[in-house]
């Protein structure tokens, strides 16, 4: 996870963790030789516009395992796992940076994109 969220410590993410966990949120592992290669944050919600769905906070892989299918096979798996509750949808966000993961999800996974995100720092 810390080559993902970079700017967190242990400490904040474990309390950041706690927090989201009574709303829903599990963190799901793919191992390769006992060794996570790559992880995925989720939670299963519902709105107004996805109505119910899985929403990705977090998906990563070891970047010295990436390029051998295993965010695929781990997105894979989210998608079952929505499928399996009913929901309609995996939605995610991506930084505007990270362009390779884009192409990644659109051209292999097949996703779409639909909106843009927007916030104001408080």
């Amino acid at each position: 996870m810390n080559q993902l969220r970079t700017d967190l410590t242990l400490d904040v993410y474990r309390e950041l963790v706690a927090a989201m966990r009574p709303q829903g949120y599990e963190l799901y592992a793919l191992y390769v030789d006992d060794a996570i290669v790559s992880l995925a944050g989720i939670e299963l919600r519902v709105n107004l516009y996805l109505e119910k769905h899985v929403f990705i906070y977090d998906l990563v892989t070891c970047v010295n395992h990436r390029s051998n299918g295993y965010g695929e096979i781990l997105l894979h798996f989210v998608h079952e796992y929505a499928r399996d509750r009913g929901a309609n949808y995996v939605a995610l966000e991506s930084g505007l940076a990270r362009t390779e993961a884009h192409r990644f999800y659109q051209e292999k996974m097949d996703y779409a994109i639909t909106s843009y995100s927007f916030r104001k720092q408080l």
